[in-house]
């Protein structure tokens, strides 16, 4: 059985070393076949770096995504170059599979992955996009480090295209049975922790999960889990596609990482 390992929100820089390698021998000792690190892997591109040589030998491959923190200008580096180069550079020159652009496969199991960023769906629906867009610096850092060219709602689409793309020609591969859904900014309602009587963290939720593309995604019949990272708290539940009675829920969870209490993950699709 293909056994998958997914950690997140390691934040290398916070976190430390010491704590991290706690994380990568017990991932290490599951000998998994596939280990995605989805996203936040480290405080700035020297993190970053140190952070992927951490899992340098882990049994298996290794497949690495980038979170909101690590597209943050710091170091001399914009967004964009950080986005379009740095980091797919940095993961290749470690061995490692920049799973943004491509697609893990292996006994019938297809591992589909985005950062995913959000698009304010998971929001205070009574909002605007235009508000939480001009309302961001209150309640997302990423207002004051990210300085690319898109905007979220742009950027959102760019890249669930890509995914549902992806996505796509998975699900008219005959060789292919089930597809896992690995991303950083979690994609349906089970993955959203809701704390409605805390306005700033509800407000925080726009930023906290891109809900439209989770619709979009729950469309492929092959489709048997989602994991997700981003909001460091864990969470493990399944959600229903009634558009398919034929079928089981889908399986969703939320890495539970936080700074200093890096976490993981396990997935065994059944094939």
């Amino acid at each position: 059985m293909t056994s998958i390992v997914v950690t997140s929100d390691l934040h290398l820089g916070i976190t430390s070393t010491y704590q991290l390698q706690a994380l990568v021998e017990s991932i290490a000792a599951m000998e998994p076949d596939l280990t995605v690190l989805a996203g936040d892997i480290g405080e700035g591109l020297p993190n970053f770096i140190s952070c992927l040589g951490l899992f340098t030998g882990m049994p298996g491959v290794v497949g690495v995504l980038a979170g909101n923190h690590d597209v943050w200008a710091r170091y001399g580096y914009s967004s964009q170059d950080l986005w379009d180069c740095r980091l797919p550079e940095a993961v290749k020159s470690a061995g490692m599979l920049w799973l943004e652009d491509m697609v893990w496969r292996s006994g019938g199991l297809a591992v589909v992955g985005s950062l995913a960023w959000y698009d304010y769906s998971a929001g205070d629906l009574a909002r605007s996009p235009e508000f939480f867009a001009a309302n961001k610096g209150k309640y997302n850092a990423d207002a004051l480090y990210v300085n690319w060219q898109w905007g979220d709602g742009e950027f959102a689409g760019r890249l669930g295209d890509n995914l549902i793309s992806r996505l796509d020609q998975v699900e008219r591969e005959a060789a292919v049975r089930a597809a896992l859904v690995v991303t950083h900014v979690p994609l349906v309602e089970e993955q959203i922790a809701r704390r409605p009587w805390n306005r700033r963290w509800s407000m925080g939720n726009a930023y906290f999960g891109n809900l439209t593309l989770g619709s979009r995604v729950l469309q492929f019949r092959k489709l048997q889990a989602i994991v997700s990272g981003h909001t460091h708290v864990g969470k493990h539940g399944a959600t229903h596609r009634p558009q398919f009675p034929d079928l089981a829920p889908v399986s969703v969870s939320v890495v539970p990482s936080d700074y200093y209490r890096p976490g993981f993950v396990t997935v065994q699709p059944e094939l």
